[in-house]
Order: structure tokens, then C-alpha cells, then sequence
């Protein structure tokens, strides 16, 4: 699997990475099932796209797995608050895996793995610190917020009316 979207940066006098250097983008959307739930993944950079995420719950997908490593510089700002936000726009649950922070690295990882809740409210985070953490995904709570969703029918109207798409089944871990 490769990232949909790559990450291209160059800062002057800050921070320059291309994935474009060396990858090329992917274009599958992966999904798999444990029986109990079924899960959307995205790389890194990917998170930063709504569309990908509601692609994913439009497949039925209720919990959403990006691994990725923010740097120091966009990680403090953004690692965080983008997992928020792709739990609250397709009310699923939300896993950002990171590695730990290595100083000695030649890139460094702002780390934070965390479990972000439909609600946006994180659950479980790690720290800088290599560390397994853990949550309950709570089903009932999930499918109760897809059910009452004052929001999904404008949603699905405004999405329909710029373009054909369909509209999903509700999903519960």
C-alpha cells in the first residue's frame, strides 16, 4: 500500500522532504475486516483529506488507521487536530500510529500515537516515548451519533448535488 496523497515540503532555510523523490502515489483504497469491525487505512500525509476519509465511511468503514510520522514542525500544529477532525466529519473512530521520537534520527517524528472517538475527543495518546496504548471503541455510543447525525441528510443532499455518490448504510464498530 502506498499513500494516496504524497507529502512535498520545502521550507526556505527550514525543512525541505519529498516523497515525490522516491514514491509514487498509490491509488487503492484499502480496507479490511476483523469480524467485529471494518477498517479504512491512509498514510500519513493522507489524513489531511476529508475526501478520503468519507470515501471510506461511504465503504462502510468504522474505524480509520493512518500510520505516520508529522514532522517537528507540522506535528505540534496539525497531527493532532487533523485526527480530530477526521473522527468528527465521518463519525468513526480514528487511530494515528506514529513512530517514537528519535533525536539521533536524520528525521525526526513529533510521535503522539493516539485513538481519537466520533466525537473528536481524544481517548487514549501516547507520549514522545515508544508505547502501545489502548481504548475501547464503544459501538453503541458510535452508532447512536450515525443515527442521530442532525447533519446527514444535507450532507448526502449537498454531496449528491455536486456530483454522483452514494449514500452509505450506517456503520457501528
Amino acid at each position: 500500500m502506498l499513500p494516496i496523497h504524497l507529502f512535498d515540503i520545502d521550507i526556505p532555510g527550514g525543512i525541505t522532504f519529498k516523497e515525490s523523490d522516491t514514491l509514487s502515489p498509490g491509488s487503492e483504497f484499502v480496507t479490511f475486516s476483523n469480524g467485529i469491525a471494518k477498517f479504512g487505512l491512509g498514510i500519513c500525509y493522507d489524513v489531511r483529506f476529508t475526501e478520503l476519509a468519507n470515501i471510506y465511511r461511504q465503504k462502510g468503514c468504522s474505524v480509520l488507521i493512518y500510520p505516520g510520522s508529522f514532522n517537528k514542525t507540522t506535528g505540534p500544529l496539525h497531527w493532532e487536530l487533523l485526527h480530530r477532525a477526521r473522527a468528527v466529519d465521518t463519525q468513526s473512530f480514528v487511530v494515528g500510529v506514529a513512530p517514537a521520537e528519535d533525536i539521533e534520527a536524520s528525521y525526526v517524528s513529533h510521535a503522539h500515537s493516539l485513538i481519537v472517538d466520533p466525537m473528536g475527543i481524544v481517548i487514549s495518546q501516547a507520549g514522545k516515548e515508544e508505547e502501545i496504548i489502548y481504548a475501547k471503541l464503544d459501538s453503541e455510543k458510535q452508532l447512536k451519533l450515525v443515527r442521530n447525525n442532525i447533519f446527514k441528510e444535507f450532507e448526502w443532499f449537498l454531496i449528491t448535488s455536486l456530483g454522483s455518490w452514494t449514500k452509505p448504510q450506517d456503520h457501528i464498530v
